[in-house]
């Protein structure tokens, strides 16, 4: 089987990526700076199109997004999410008074006032992030002897660290937050790789092939016309 491989280091850094969405060049800077302090890796934008054009060229995990911003507003944004079927979660946080029924009308996962205290912000955001791989805890079990930390998207083996090819690992961190379902390679290519990206069905079964190699045959199984899944825990 011939693949193509990417030229993708597995130094880069891991984590949680966050692009927000914030005009308030001051407040921005301050939630960024909290953020990173927590280990976040954070993005910044500062109106809507900015925001368009970075995740057209970028994957994130989480937006945080403001409502009343140049160019095109976060209800807007939210909408066109939406229509592109983009379920990365989304996060409102913004000044607007009585925002929060129209904010959830257009797709937000949750709202925060800006005035909310920082550690509650900061509990909103860890929550969205753990309701995404269906989880109550920061540790996900994959095998008796393999664990995987969703906020830094790192796995463990026999709590050694295993080192994966960043999009080897993102085609993983995808199977667990799907964990039980199948999985096409054309859902893993728009949901691990940026709009702008030409990969091919191809490079999605090198990563599978590298996740077996290195993980264990038996931990993802395949299907021809579905495409692959995470066994769930019990059936490996």
């Amino acid at each position: 089987m011939a693949f193509v491989i990417e030229k993708w280091s597995t130094k880069m850094t891991t984590g949680t990526k966050i692009l927000f969405l914030e005009d308030d060049l001051l407040y921005q800077e301050s939630i960024k700076d909290f953020l990173e302090e927590e280990k976040f890796i954070v993005e910044t934008c500062n109106n809507g199109q900015e925001f368009l054009n970075k995740i057209f060229n970028n994957v994130y995990d989480l937006y945080i997004i403001d409502i009343n911003v140049p160019q095109i507003d976060g209800y807007e944004i939210m909408k066109m999410l939406r229509e592109y079927n983009d379920n990365t979660m989304k996060l409102v946080l913004t000044s607007i008074p009585n925002g929060i029924i129209q904010s959830f009308k257009n797709g937000c996962d949750g709202f925060v006032h800006k005035n909310t205290d920082l550690e509650e912000l900061l509990m909103k955001i860890k929550s969205l992030v753990k309701r995404a791989y269906h989880s109550y805890t920061e540790c996900i079990k994959i095998t008796d002897n393999m664990t995987y930390n969703l906020f830094k998207k790192q796995l463990y083996k026999n709590k050694q660290n295993i080192l994966l090819e960043i999009r080897t690992l993102a085609v993983l961190d995808y199977l667990i937050k799907k964990r039980g379902e199948f999985v096409s390679s054309v859902e893993l290519e728009k949901n691990i790789y940026p709009c702008n990206s030409e990969s091919k069905s191809n490079v999605i079964r090198y990563h599978i092939w590298n996740l077996r190699n290195t993980l264990g045959k038996d931990l993802i199984e395949s299907h021809k016309s579905t495409g692959y899944r995470l066994k769930p825990l019990g059936v490996l």
